[in-house]
């Protein structure tokens, strides 16, 4: 593999020495292709994911109700528009943050009010909630065959918001990675890579090695699994049943 995306939301939106997205692709010599953006859609991950195409993708999956926002470097939440959550909006607009990294989301909209007229007209004119979760589902679908047929090495990041008719036969399922994310948290006025600490990042990294090597093992681990193969038949008192080794053997 040579290259790796990340796809989703804040979870995996930010670079930097200590997060785990450079400490993993460095790790595993990785070009970094994709990362996720705040409130990062179902619709964004499909996008990105096929415009990137990348050999290995992490997606932390979405929730309904975030709206791809085409042209922008951040998603939003239409549940989460309510005053205080637009107060927080406009209270960052001119800070260095937002000029860092959601640059495009205010290049776009370039006044606050002009953000909030295009959400209240998508609102009234365009939103329907059945129609919403729809667009979920026919994202989350996309997805799964894109992975399929581009035979791409996923770890899929799970989210309560997955229906339970829908099951994954892509890659890999992971329900504890988020578990890793609540226990290193970072307050909510601190910022840190990822919204976690520093050693959050270091287990979110160990946990994704640990999923992919176990879909990808290295040359030198595939090498001892393959040489234990071979012992099992010279030795077949050792446990090993047959004339060849099984496929999972290897």
């Amino acid at each position: 593999m040579k290259t790796v995306g990340f796809y989703g939301n804040s979870d995996c939106a930010y670079r930097g020495p200590n997060s785990y997205i450079d400490l993993f692709a460095s790790q595993h010599n990785l070009e970094i292709v994709n990362t996720g953006v705040k409130q990062g859609s179902e619709e964004r991950i499909l996008y990105e994911l096929k415009k990137t195409a990348p050999d290995l993708a992490i997606i932390f999956h979405s929730e309904p109700q975030y709206l791809f926002l085409p042209g922008c470097d951040r998603d939003i939440g239409l549940n989460h528009l309510r005053e205080h959550r637009a107060e927080y909006l406009f209270e960052n607009w001119n800070s260095d943050f937002y000029a860092t990294h959601t640059k495009k989301f205010v290049e776009k909209f370039e006044l606050p009010e002009n953000f909030m007229a295009a959400i209240e007209a998508y609102k009234k004119y365009f939103y329907v909630p059945d129609l919403q979760m729809n667009r979920y589902y026919g994202a989350l679908i996309q997805i799964e065959q894109y992975c399929l047929a581009k035979q791409i090495v996923v770890v899929h990041v799970y989210n309560k918001a997955i229906p339970s008719w829908f099951k994954f036969t892509s890659g890999m399922v992971n329900v504890d990675i988020l578990d890793i994310f609540k226990q290193y948290k970072v307050p909510s006025n601190v910022f840190n890579v990822n919204g976690i600490t520093d050693e959050g990042n270091i287990k979110v990294c160990e946990r994704l090695t640990e999923l992919v090597e176990s879909m990808t093992p290295s040359p030198g681990r595939l090498a001892e699994r393959l040489n234990a193969s071979i012992s099992k038949i010279d030795n077949p008192d050792k446990g090993f049943v047959g004339s060849n080794p099984t496929p999972s053997a290897i």
